[in-house]
């Protein structure tokens, strides 16, 4: 340390202009302040005066170490080593120096080392709610190396030594915000030791009203809804307050009127999550029900609270049907406030309890989707992920769920028949699916063979009834063509949803040729059976009446009968007929219908008509009666030649003569014929002739 070397004649003494031997400095080892107005100045004498005597000891002070100096004090005993002055003006918020020297009448000492009271300074960081001590240095060389720090805090009296020494001259104390509350008066001090151990260099007492400052801002991470429905909660992620002085969080709500509503307190400076469970009574609603706006803030020890982070949103994701389309339609709001911003929209489904699945990943923009197709009686659940652009951080929505009631489509609509009653009516008959959600059918007719249709009736949905029939009279003509159906369902939604299996064509039926003692008929196929046509039945009959036993069984492939009714001896009267169409087996619905044609009639007028010649090796071989309606019964058919000997008889309408006698052959010549019958009202008739036999 700096010496200060002092004259005697700066005090008013007598200069000594010779000196023998120079006097030994007494040396100064402790400066204490005393209530900060007091210092006490502790210091060893001299070992000796080298023969010298002792007058008194004199006390000075600067403010500056380079001097100037001012005399202080003066004492007369030499076994005194220590004095309490109060220097002007008072040592609070200054800094002195102090110097002693001894002196008698014949010379002065060199003054003692140079040393300053310790004047201590201490300040309040705001921002980190640090105490920052500093003082000045003791400057000597005989005191310890290291200062001690002590503390004391109201109501307290007593100091307490902080667990540190240091080696420089200034302290952070960074521990006072943990231990005690805001707006109280701490006071600290410093010491410094001699190298005995026994005496003390002591600061003044400076205090502070410890007062910390807000924590910052925390960054909120994200707002994630979890756990499953009804219970979805909401979930909040944050980063460490950059404070030191954090006691805990304030979680903050947005209501409905636009302010904040504290529900929540999270202790801990670490603590960075934290879970708002949907029960909570102060939220009035759940996340499932709308957005929610969440932030958070820090809190000290002093109670304080810091400005809160940015309001991160729920994401609220809703769900309608959409059954008349068999869409669901998905919407939800975007996430605010990610700084890098959001990078993607992930939207995940489960059915009917599955584990959630990717379905579409969609863009930041996006906030609507569109699900399809559904199956039915399915519950869908659906959730939105958010991700940001960063990577780090994700928000998932709320859970939102729709059934698929949708209108179940038809699994078949199958036309079991078409079938023609009369000549002007048409019987339809389809098979249809009892369980799908129809409200009506609309029947479609076309008769130039299915190029073009036309809507002949609407039918209602019949829940109770597989089967449903129509009768079709509107403008029908079975007799000139054949008409093809078919049906489509319409759902409840008024929508087209299905179309007939099959179309059903009806048989038609007309009479190709109408020879005497023949009748040919044609027909065209039914269409159009699952199990296609196995044969067709020919039905006559004979003024109105028909036989229940078919006249003819038709494979399929052929379409086509000739009628024989040569036969068919009887009155004047009309032959009719109709086909029936007969299923093959039906392996989709195992069903084995049968459809009728249109009825053809044809009237047969009795005859009776006898050939005047005929010739055996010629075009006519047999002679006999041309005639119809022929009662068998008491039939005589006998021939004669010029001598009235009988040459031919026989009772069977069908038989003729073939123009020979006993096996040879007759004659060319002139006979006489005559024929005996019954007619229709059973009466005997004659016919008598002649015929030329021709060779």
């Amino acid at each position: 340390m700096k010496k200060i070397f002092l004259l005697l004649f700066l005090f008013g003494m007598l200069q000594i202009t010779a000196i023998a031997q120079p006097m030994s400095p007494p040396a100064i080892n402790t400066i204490r302040i005393i209530n900060d107005t007091d210092v006490e100045l502790c210091w060893i004498a001299a070992p000796s005066l080298n023969g010298n005597s002792f007058d008194s000891y004199e006390i000075f002070y600067s403010d500056n170490p380079a001097g100037p100096f001012t005399s202080v004090q003066i004492i007369n005993v030499y076994a005194t080593t220590s004095t309490t002055i109060t220097p002007l003006p008072v040592v609070n918020g200054s800094r002195y120096f102090y110097a002693v020297t001894h002196f008698n009448t014949n010379q002065v000492s060199v003054s003692s080392d140079t040393v300053a009271s310790i004047f201590l300074n201490v300040n309040l960081e705001l921002n980190t709610g640090h105490m920052l001590l500093n003082w000045n240095s003791f400057q000597t060389g005989q005191t310890e190396s290291t200062y001690r720090v002590y503390r004391r805090v109201l109501p307290n009296p007593l100091y307490a030594q902080l667990p540190v020494s240091p080696t420089t001259t200034t302290h952070i104390d960074s521990t006072i915000y943990h231990d005690y509350a805001c707006d109280t008066t701490v006071f600290y001090r410093i010491e410094i030791g001699d190298f005995s151990g026994n005496c003390l260099s002591v600061s003044n007492e400076s205090e502070a009203v410890f007062e910390n400052a807000r924590p910052t801002i925390p960054t909120l991470n994200e707002v994630t809804v979890t756990n499953i429905p009804p219970l979805q909660d909401v979930t909040l992620t944050w980063e460490v307050c950059s404070s030191p002085d954090v006691k805990g969080y304030k979680i903050y709500i947005l209501t409905t009127q636009g302010s904040s509503l504290e529900i929540g307190d999270v202790p801990g400076r670490l603590t960075t999550t934290t879970t708002v469970t949907a029960a909570n009574p102060i939220l009035g609603s759940y996340p499932n029900s709308k957005s929610e706006a969440y932030r958070v803030a820090a809190y000290d020890s002093c109670g304080q609270i810091g400005f809160p982070s940015l309001f991160h949103h729920t994401i609220f994701a809703e769900s309608e049907l959409d059954a008349c389309n068999g869409i669901i339609n998905l919407k939800w709001n975007t996430y605010a406030n990610w700084p890098a911003g959001v990078a993607s929209y992930k939207i995940e489904v489960s059915q009917s309890g599955s584990p959630f699945q990717p379905l579409a990943t969609l863009g930041p923009n996006d906030t609507t989707f569109q699900h399809f197709p559904l199956i039915q009686s399915t519950l869908y659940a659906y959730r939105i992920i958010a991700e940001d652009v960063t990577g780090f951080f994700t928000s998932t929505s709320n859970i939102t769920s729709q059934i698929a009631d949708v209108p179940v489509r038809p699994a078949f609509l199958y036309f079991k028949y078409a079938t023609v009653v009369d000549n002007r009516t048409v019987d339809v008959l389809f098979y249809h699916d009892t369980l799908a959600d129809i409200s009506e059918y609309v029947l479609y007719r076309s008769d130039n063979l299915g190029d073009t249709f036309d809507s002949i009736a609407v039918l209602p949905f019949q829940p109770s009834n597989s089967f449903i029939s129509y009768t079709d009279t509107t403008k029908c003509l079975t007799f000139k063509k054949s008409y093809v159906y078919k049906a489509v369902a319409i759902d409840s939604c008024g929508q087209p949803v299905y179309n007939s299996n099959n179309v059903a064509k009806t048989v038609f039926l007309r009479i190709a040729s109408e020879l005497d003692m023949e009748n040919t008929i044609t027909w065209s196929d039914y269409e159009n059976w699952t199990g296609e046509v196995r044969s067709y039945k020919v039905f006559r009959g004979f003024q109105g009446v028909f036989s229940d036993l078919p006249a003819a069984t038709i494979p399929f492939g052929e379409n086509s009968y000739t009628d024989d009714i040569s036969n068919r001896i009887s009155k004047d009267g009309e032959y009719c007929y109709y086909v029936q169409a007969y299923q093959g087996l039906d392996t989709l619905n195992f069903f084995a219908d049968s459809s009728r044609s249109n009825k053809v009639c044809v009237k047969q007028l009795k005859t009776f008509y006898m050939p005047n010649a005929f010739q055996p090796d010629g075009v006519n071989k047999l002679f006999k009666p041309a005639s119809t309606f022929l009662n068998a019964n008491n039939y005589l058919f006998q021939i004669y030649n010029k001598w009235g000997e009988r040459v031919f008889e026989t009772i069977e309408p069908t038989t003729g003569w073939d123009g020979t006698i006993n096996g040879r052959e007759a004659r060319m010549d002139v006979y006489v014929y005559r024929i005996t019958y019954q007619n229709e009202n059973f009466e005997t008739q004659e016919l008598r002739g002649t015929v030329a036999l021709i060779r």
